[in-house]
């Protein structure tokens, strides 16, 4: 495999250069045998490039109606954590919640564990959140945001199939448009 290395040399400053390894950590090997400080590694793709591919998106949703069963069954919230966290199978989630229960055994509210995650947590979610605390009834805000999203979800699914419609009548209209302004009409200019 191809690496792309981005280092630091002493008197070049930052270089970039390309090396054949095994793996990245083989990579950072070979470079730092040449006297570089390794500041990145990446592999490069051969055709399409997977890495650069927007990831699926963080279950909010679930997530939060797993927390809620588990929280009115009686857990306290770094039990359903903890327990989130063993039955997860998606590396990618599994590291959230366990950075949110590491943040909660340091002493930390959840709201500004979540806080710390705004690419997957809404300013909305949070507000919930931090007000729940304060009152003390987490269960109920959270019964309240999952029935706000199942709503704003319902309402998104029925606005794109409403548009659907209107859009395939415009890509139909405008094709058969084209072709009477690019076949119809000058075979009857050549009768006229």
């Amino acid at each position: 495999m191809q690496f792309e290395i981005r280092a630091f040399k002493a008197n070049e400053g930052v270089v970039a250069l390309k090396l054949d390894a095994a793996d990245e950590s083989s990579a950072r090997e070979q470079a730092r045998a040449q006297g570089l400080t390794v500041l990145s590694a990446r592999r490069r793709g051969i055709g399409l490039d997977f890495a650069h591919w927007p990831r699926p998106r963080f279950p909010l949703l679930l997530f939060s109606q797993e927390l809620l069963a588990l929280l009115s069954a009686g857990l306290s919230l770094i039990e359903v954590l903890e327990t989130m966290a063993e039955k997860e199978t998606r590396p990618e989630v599994r590291k959230v919640i366990v950075q949110l229960t590491e943040a909660l055994y340091q002493g930390r509210a959840l709201s500004s564990a979540i806080g710390a995650f705004p690419e997957i947590f809404p300013q909305l979610y949070v507000a919930t959140v931090r007000a729940a605390e304060r009152t003390g009834d987490l269960s109920e805000a959270l019964t309240r945001y999952v029935d706000y999203q199942a709503r704003l979800d319902a309402v998104k699914k029925k606005v794109v199939s409403a548009s659907i419609y209107p859009a395939v009548l415009i890509g139909v209209g405008g094709l058969v448009i084209l072709f009477l302004l690019g076949y119809v009409v000058p075979r009857f200019s050549q009768v006229y």
